[in-house]
């Protein structure tokens, strides 16, 4: 009875070897052999061990605790970090990634790309495989105020279709908002669309991916869901149909109202407006 149980044992250590041996594939390919967008449970299902990169039951990561002090002015910053890409690895849970910056552009990500869209929260493991996709990762740190918060939203949702939308309190301190693709990033203050749609025009789909164009499979998280913006591949980005319009207008009566209400200070109405008249 040992010796049979001995041999089962050996059995399915085989049988786990050998299916992690073929699901690992080519060693030596850039994704260190690891194929994306297959759901297996030893790897990456989207479900299991997704605790290691953000536990869902935790709000931390998108609960504004310590509100920010509004930036004294207008800023802006530009990266590109094309020279120093880190090669787009695919790396297995449980094991942990780790980044030598708070807001990676390229790297070692997850096999399963997320599902694009607006999230509660959506970790950098995971919008760092989209990246590599080529959309374009829009973050915004929870307390930015609201109705900057949604004039940014408001931009992402209708300038292209692969975008992820996500709150992150890895922003620096005088930058609320932030705009990705693979290898450039984009800081601002304050949402200005003529930088951001100038950004994103440049950028967006210039990935080592970037020409495919199906949807994630992980959506822990997820919100709400991108809707096709011109076409299922993106062919015209930013098109001239995404004016705020009634949409502006709200903003502004919200924020006069928020001013009345001393929530606001008449600077952050001043700075809100002026984002309202850089939207199209």
């Amino acid at each position: 009875m040992k010796l049979r149980h001995r041999a089962l044992l050996l059995f399915a250590i085989f049988v786990v070897c050998r299916a992690q041996s073929d699901f690992h594939g080519d060693p030596n390919d850039e994704h260190g052999g690891v194929p994306m967008g297959i759901p297996k449970t030893i790897c990456d299902d989207g479900k299991v061990n997704i605790n290691i990169d953000w536990d869902p039951n935790s709000s931390e990561e998108y609960t504004c605790t310590e509100p920010r002090k509004n930036p004294p002015t207008l800023g802006l910053h530009f990266y590109q970090d094309e020279e120093k890409a880190q090669k787009p690895m695919h790396i297995c849970l449980p094991e942990k990634i780790n980044y030598q910056e708070d807001l990676p552009t390229s790297g070692a990500h997850r096999p399963l790309w997320a599902q694009f869209g607006e999230y509660v929260y959506l970790p950098r493991q995971r919008w760092l495989h989209n990246l590599e996709h080529g959309a374009v990762v829009f973050l915004y740190h929870p307390c930015a105020d609201p109705d900057q918060i949604l004039i940014f939203k408001t931009l992402a949702r209708n300038c292209l279709w692969k975008h992820i939308i996500t709150p992150s309190k890895l922003l620096p301190p005088d930058m609320n908002f932030a705009l990705l693709t693979w290898t450039h990033k984009l800081l601002l203050s304050d949402p200005d669309y003529s930088r951001m749609i100038s950004f994103i025009k440049t950028y967006a789909l210039k990935a080592p991916e970037g020409m495919m164009f199906e949807d994630g499979q992980y959506k822990v998280g997820l919100l709400h869901p991108a809707s096709i913006v011109s076409d299922a591949k993106d062919s015209v980005i930013c098109p001239t149909n995404i004016l705020m319009g009634d949409t502006a207008e709200d903003i502004k009566k919200q924020s006069e109202e928020r001013l009345r209400k001393n929530e606001i200070s008449r600077n952050q109405l001043t700075r809100i407006i002026q984002s309202l008249m850089n939207s199209p």
